[in-house]
């Protein structure tokens, strides 16, 4: 990577952030499209080495993705439009160009010509489309969100993120995912050390709904007691004063 390409200011908008809202794009792969940005002229090709765009992110994050996830969050890009593939070296490396933002976004519908009789009436009832409740043909989709509102979304990617780190996958869009929102992502990190200590995808078989469990219950807190620890444990339990009819 050009060592001055960093220096560049980066063309990055509220439409930027709108369009990865909308399309459900997280902040890792937000990441990668900002630095993809940065590798030469939008709209021009390019050759990146997605190797070398670990190597930098490791340096703010403190350890680089993993390859799986690598190329997840490069499909995700591909499959948002974002990037176009010309050809393709390897995994990692590949002739491509960024598209602009203008390019991703629907283009808009021509306006209908209306046609006027000269003749007609100026009381002639108004057209469907002003009778029309508003926001029937909106979609939630293209509402700009409040700031409020996209920082609990970066969150919410930042923990679906740290899932998808360890294969566990949840689909944002399933109510039961709501669930894992609730917990912070520190506690979901926790969760996923001790996902790794319980065996992993090797010995868990539903790791989304473990996972939930292993939130609700704390089951990182749990520990393994040897007889002196039970005994001391049972003691504090137990009354330290008997009734007086016992």
């Amino acid at each position: 990577m050009p060592e001055n390409s960093l220096k560049n200011s980066l063309p990055w908008t509220e439409a930027h952030e709108a369009f990865c809202y909308q399309h459900h794009i997280p902040p890792a792969a937000k990441i990668l499209w900002q630095w993809l940005i940065r590798q030469g002229q939008i709209a021009s090709e390019i050759e990146p080495d997605l190797s070398e765009f670990n190597t930098w992110v490791a340096k703010s994050r403190g350890k680089p993705y993993a390859h799986n996830y690598l190329k997840k969050i490069f499909e995700i890009l591909v499959s948002c439009r974002v990037v176009q593939v010309i050809k393709q070296y390897s995994w990692k490396i590949t002739k491509l160009l960024v598209r602009p933002l203008s390019w991703l976004n629907p283009p808009k519908k021509p306006r209908e010509k209306k046609l006027y009789n000269h003749n007609s009436s100026y009381n002639s009832p108004p057209s469907n489309d002003t009778n029309a409740e508003p926001g029937v043909n909106s979609s939630s989709n293209n509402i700009t969100p409040t700031t409020a509102e996209f920082i609990e979304l970066e969150r919410q990617h930042e923990i679906l993120t740290a899932c998808a780190e360890y294969e566990i996958y949840f689909d944002p869009n399933k109510r039961t995912t709501r669930q894992l929102f609730e917990f912070a992502i520190e506690e979901v990190r926790l969760a996923l050390k001790h996902f790794v200590k319980r065996g992993g995808n090797q010995a868990i078989n539903n790791p989304q709904g473990w996972l939930i469990n292993c939130l609700h219950n704390s089951y990182w807190e749990d520990e393994t007691l040897n007889l002196y620890q039970f005994l001391i444990a049972l003691k504090s339990w137990f009354p330290s004063k008997l009734p007086r009819d016992y």
